[in-house]
């Protein structure tokens, strides 16, 4: 349904034209440059793939490949996000990317946790944690998964300062914004205008 409500927004969208179904839709597009305007649709097949159709790719004892899968979804769309960044704050863009890893960590430390509780079952006679250990350098499962615990944190932590950084040095750029949303006007053109402005000068008699 979104797919083909952004599908008929995207001349009016392209031509900087809004009408009736791009200003109803709004909640879909207005957060994505105009040419990544059909993101949030690809965000959501992402969302309904890893939590409902990832359980379709096999059966419930080859979890571990289900896992496999939803590590390279994430992997492809963190990369996605960072080259072409498609929302237009630029603090979104960095937000992005670090839910991204953060989830990409998670699902690498649920794929890892796998590997060590099967080598556990295939080697029951060793002493506890002893094969996993000598595979993966973790003793336990609850050592694998405070590691990757502090991994995601300390990688949300370099993403938050770094996005402070850099929202503070864009601030000192003199821009001119709206007062209600703190962002650059966006100029739209209602039917029938082709120009925003047109501004004649001469300066030899200071006629405009």
């Amino acid at each position: 349904l979104f797919t083909s409500l952004l599908a008929a927004c995207y001349k009016p969208l392209q031509a900087k034209s809004p009408n009736a179904l791009t200003k109803a839709t709004a909640f879909l597009h207005r957060e994505y440059k105009r040419n990544w305007y059909w993101w949030e649709a690809a965000d959501l097949a992402r969302k309904l793939f890893l939590t409902g159709f990832v359980l379709l790719v096999a059966e419930e004892e080859d979890s571990f490949v289900r896992l496999v899968v939803a590590v390279l979804v994430c992997s492809c769309y963190a990369v996605a996000i960072a080259l072409v960044q498609p929302y237009k704050r630029f603090e979104d863009n960095i937000l992005a990317v670090a839910t991204s890893l953060v989830l990409l960590l998670l699902f690498l430390g649920a794929s890892w946790t796998t590997i060590f509780l099967n080598i556990e079952l295939r080697f029951p006679g060793d002493e506890p944690g002893q094969s996993a250990s000598a595979v993966l350098g973790f003793r336990s499962e609850n050592g694998l998964v405070n590691w990757m615990l502090v991994l995601a944190a300390a990688a949300l932590l370099i993403f938050l300062v770094g996005t402070i950084i850099a929202i503070r040095r864009l601030a000192k750029v003199p821009t001119i914004r709206l007062v209600s949303t703190k962002q650059p006007p966006e100029l739209a053109l209602v039917d029938g205008l082709t120009w925003h402005l047109f501004l004649s000068h001469i300066w030899s008699t200071g006629q405009d």
